[in-house]
């Protein structure tokens, strides 16, 4: 049977983050034209149509701070990993990093959803950002009481 090193599933977070940050740095540079190009798709739905020269800038710009809070996110990834490279799980510094990255989740819901007048889809970020920031809580709570129970049995004889 396959018998895979215990890092593995690291490196291959890694790897995969290392590809987002890369994603998101040609993001930036790409983000104009995306966004632009995103506008000028017709809709018989929205209000697309009706976007001003300052609407266009605003999108572009809410654009901005959601790659820069997924930055953050990314970087905080990148930290919760090493803590679990360095088989430190259950400690409050994991329970905080959860916390911070949930809070970006639900800052990038909150971005998205400045942009629901424009783009009826960013609903569906809105709420995918906000149940995986649901989850992510969920998780730090859990993480939090596994860490207290250790250091509970650790005070125990």
């Amino acid at each position: 049977m396959f018998k895979h090193s215990e890092k593995l599933p690291i490196v291959i977070s890694v790897i995969l983050g290392a590809l987002f940050i890369c994603a998101l740095v040609f993001m930036c540079f790409w983000l104009p034209v995306v966004v632009n190009s995103l506008i000028d798709v017709s809709d018989n739905f929205g209000n697309r149509n009706e976007i001003t020269a300052a609407g266009r800038i605003f999108t572009i710009a809410d654009a901005y701070a959601m790659v820069a809070l997924a930055f953050v996110a990314v970087i905080l990834l990148f930290v919760l990993l090493s803590v679990v490279y360095n088989k430190n799980v259950f400690s409050k510094k994991t329970s905080r990093l959860l916390s911070a990255i949930s809070w970006c989740c639900f800052g990038e819901g909150l971005l998205s959803l400045l942009l629901i007048v424009y783009f009826q889809l960013a609903i569906c970020i809105t709420l995918a950002a906000c149940f995986l920031g649901l989850c992510l809580r969920v998780v730090r709570h859990v993480i939090e009481e596994a860490t207290n129970i250790k250091q509970e049995n650790d005070f125990t004889i």
